[in-house]
């Protein structure tokens, strides 16, 4: 990323909203893909961190989390659920106490085992501007202010994935998890961002994107083998 040319820190959520209606402005969250160069720019950022947006609550076995909770502490507080597991495998551990749940969800990488896990889990977004949406339709916006997010979190779950080595970012997951009567399936590695399997989802129509790390076709053979394990894990 080109050199930040300004910087601002509201500390409220009107005050942040107002910053990030001119052009030129993102929101900062965890700051893990900012890289300062020596090309100039005109960006600015808007530093949420004074926002309030770290709370994490759970009633019901659900959980409310704000946008700006770390991985690290995401990671801790639901250890042993899958949005814990998934957490933990995310990023190295120096990355996971700097970058965020909102920031996740922002960047909605392809390859995020953390998303996938939120996508089996029911996740709604919440913004800035009062409005809400499930995870599953939500479109990342660098305009639109995630405040937090809510997601199940117990019921069975499992997580399978292949990758070049147990530490290294899956090259396709499948994740699943089982809320009341209903198995809740999602992918990564298949598509420009994790998907979430539909009743009618047709693996086979979707055309992921080849790479050093696997072709296409080999991505969707793995996604199938690996959606069947968690089928008959959790059947």
């Amino acid at each position: 990323m080109p050199l930040i040319a300004g910087y601002h820190r509201p500390t409220d959520l009107t005050e942040a909203l107002d910053l990030l209606s001119t052009p030129g402005r993102i929101a900062l969250a965890g700051g893990t893909v900012i890289n300062a160069d020596r090309e100039p720019s005109d960006l600015e950022v808007v530093d949420l961190q004074s926002l309030n947006l770290d709370d994490i609550t759970v009633e019901n076995g659900v959980a409310q989390v704000g946008a700006m909770v770390r991985l690290d502490n995401l990671a801790h507080t639901f250890s042993g659920d899958l949005i814990g597991e998934a957490s933990q495998r995310e990023l190295p551990s120096t990355l996971r106490t700097l970058a965020t749940v909102g920031g996740t969800v922002g960047a909605a990488m392809r390859d995020s085992l953390l998303l996938t896990a939120m996508l089996a889990s029911a996740c709604n977004v919440h913004y800035a501007d009062g409005e809400s949406a499930p995870l599953t339709s939500a479109i990342p916006s660098a305009n639109r202010l995630i405040t937090r997010v809510d997601f199940v979190a117990h019921g069975e779950w499992s997580i399978h994935s292949t990758a070049r080595t147990p530490k290294d970012t899956p090259i396709v997951a499948a994740v699943g998890r089982r809320i009341g009567d209903r198995l809740h399936l999602a992918i990564s590695g298949v598509a420009d961002t994790p998907v979430f399997l539909s009743d009618t989802t047709d693996l086979t129509s979707l055309e992921p994107r080849g790479d050093f790390r696997g072709s296409a076709e080999y991505r969707l053979d793995v996604a199938q083998t690996l959606v069947r394990r968690i089928e008959k894990e959790l059947a």
